[in-house]
């Protein structure tokens, strides 16, 4: 597929579906890693989600992620339909990236006040994992960042022994050097060092694996009452440890609202029960979940020193995630007792 050298734009992009009226309603928020634009086509009130990859530039990782989300799709799992352009093709290439069209869901985010939906969001995890088992199309792992390659994701992003190396914590050390971030590096030393010790490579590789959605929220889906009406962004879909999406999803559906940290133990055993009424945790995996939510915030030096360039401070970034890594450990440790979890 040849990249078009035109101006990219939503209309322009548009006119490579089988739409007879399109017309774009307005952009919806987006992060850095995609936008996206809401599409209804006139003639016959269909509306659609059109999204440009902004991160992403390797057209086999793009088609990866749309296979194996037409995987899931196939196998009844709820998310979006991808459209095929006029020439039969899952996505477009325009301006110098990539355009995909997908059928628009309707539903409403996750709602922080429903232990329902707490208990769905557990179940959809564990129902993810069990039919993204069976794909067997091609695999594309993600780019490695480095500074002069951003934007796109980080191929360690879950690789848990290099993040708690050393070297991870010099590299982190030569990017922030002012006073302002001492006592945060001395914070990420403690806690890496006791993570690391607890938690060795071989410990590690004897939790069971599965494909992870790794960016498991309540943003990145929707719900219809308290059904899972669909599951979206597989920005960052990749084999790894079992344990770290449910880490992240004790953290995201047990806390008391976006923005919050304070975490809820009768959500987070919803979100825990909904898991294991489709798969079982080993013993293991449940003492690991307070390190697992917490490895989901652990600063990356690529992908940090690749936005010193761009629009988003890194080092306020770094801050933000050490921030989340302190009130997290904090929170988890504190319902280790009743969960059993290891503190850490």
């Amino acid at each position: 597929m040849t990249t078009t050298q035109v101006e990219a734009s939503p209309q322009v992009a548009l006119r490579a579906y089988p739409l007879i009226a399109p017309a774009v309603l307005s952009r919806t928020e987006a992060g850095y890693l995609n936008d996206n634009w809401l599409v209804i086509d006139i003639a016959t009130s269909a509306r659609y989600l059109l999204r440009r990859y902004v991160s992403v530039r390797d057209e086999d990782r793009v088609a990866f992620r749309i296979s194996f989300q037409e995987h899931l799709l196939s196998c009844g799992f709820p998310t979006a339909p991808v459209l095929r352009t006029n020439e039969g093709q899952r996505f477009v290439s325009l301006g110098g990236a990539f355009w995909a069209l997908f059928d628009f869901v309707d539903g409403r985010e996750y709602d922080f006040a429903s232990r329902a939906q707490a208990f769905e969001a557990g179940r959809g995890l564990a129902q993810f994992e069990a039919i993204a088992a069976g794909y067997s199309g091609p695999v594309v792992e993600p780019p490695v960042v480095d500074v002069g390659t951003w934007p796109g994701p980080v191929a360690n992003h879950i690789r848990h022994s290099s993040m708690l190396t050393d070297e991870h914590e010099e590299r982190l050390r030569a990017l922030y050097t002012g006073p302002e971030y001492a006592d945060d590096l001395a914070f990420f030393s403690e806690w890496r060092r006791a993570a690391a010790h607890a938690w060795p490579a071989e410990r590690l590789s004897a939790l069971p694996e599965a494909w992870l959605h790794c960016d498991y929220h309540g943003r990145n889906m929707l719900f219809q009452g308290d059904a899972l009406a669909g599951l979206f962004d597989f920005d960052f879909v990749v084999r790894g440890t079992r344990a770290y999406d449910v880490g992240r999803g004790v953290f995201s559906f047990g806390r008391e609202s976006r923005g919050l940290t304070n975490l809820r133990m009768e959500f987070c055993r919803a979100f825990l029960e909904g898991f294991e009424s489709e798969q079982q945790l080993t013993d293991e995996e449940r003492r690991s979940l307070a390190y697992m939510a917490v490895l989901n915030w652990v600063p990356e030096t690529p992908f940090d020193a690749a936005r010193h360039g761009e629009h988003e401070d890194a080092g306020a970034r770094f801050r933000w995630c050490v921030k989340a890594i302190r009130v997290i450990r904090a929170e988890m440790n504190r319902l280790a007792p009743a969960f059993g979890w290891d503190a850490i």
